[in-house]
């Protein structure tokens, strides 16, 4: 498992050679040209015996959303990120079939062999795993496309100008694979987008959206936003003294 990771995460350094101002690090591809967010291509991957799993998202970590975030609820929450089996729709470098996820083998026929001889999985299951496993002989060329996706999403559907056009236009705005639900609103990307409202000097969303007249899919994390709702009276004053709430 070692040598395998060892390896990959080789591949991913090499990968960065043809994005400039891209590289890799903590298992991410991350962008810090921009002064006030970092921009983030994240494979997912995660390591078994024998094979990595690629599962990707692309993620925006704003500055000073991330400080806020920090400051009234003690962590660090990304701006926005968004999974590749949402948008896997939208995205046209890598192969249709794994961009979903994708099995990558330090031997893949070996594995396929091995998966066939326990008898566990049906004839579908099997070809399904066979058109989403790659040899690690393919991975450049996959880690490369899904780099391309990336960052292709990343320009097409964030205003990333100046961070003031960026967090005005949050959330994106996309369509979503096969009816999944638009979650930009929520959960904690819904108590992200209350802070970025704070940012932009708007303290009347967030209180907008923890009534019930803001509908989401999934229910509201009310904890967390009342500890936004307590600390606005401080923000505000912060706001108005000097024209930031950090």
């Amino acid at each position: 498992m070692g040598t395998l990771k060892t390896e990959i995460y080789g591949l991913c350094k090499d990968t960065t050679a043809e994005f400039p101002g891209w590289e890799f690090s903590a298992g991410k591809f991350k962008n810090s040209s921009l002064n006030h967010t970092e921009l983030i291509v994240d494979p997912g991957l995660s390591f078994d015996r024998g094979f990595a799993h690629l599962q990707p998202n692309i993620a925006l970590n704003n500055k000073r959303a991330i400080k806020l975030s920090k400051k009234l609820l003690g962590e660090a929450i990304p701006t926005a990120t968004v999974s590749f089996q949402v948008i896997a729709h939208l995205l046209t470098a890598m192969p249709e079939p794994i961009r979903l996820s994708c099995l990558v083998c330090d031997d893949k026929a070996q594995y396929m062999a091995t998966v066939r001889q326990s008898n566990r999985f049906s004839e579908k299951v099997l070809e399904d795993l066979d058109e989403r496993s790659i040899d690690l002989k393919n991975a450049p060329t996959v880690l490369a496309a899904m780099l391309r996706d990336g960052i292709s999403f990343i320009e097409r559907y964030y205003q990333l100008v100046n961070e003031e056009s960026l967090l005005g236009n949050l959330p994106a705005k996309y369509t979503t694979r096969n009816e999944i639900p638009y979650d930009e609103m929520e959960r904690q990307k819904g108590v992200m987008m209350c802070l970025v409202h704070i940012l932009l000097g708007d303290f009347d969303f967030v209180n907008h959206y923890r009534s019930e007249d803001f509908k989401t899919v999934f229910p509201k994390r009310m904890g967390e936003l009342d500890k936004i709702v307590v600390a606005l009276p401080d923000l505000k004053r912060r706001y108005a003294e000097t024209g930031l709430v950090i």
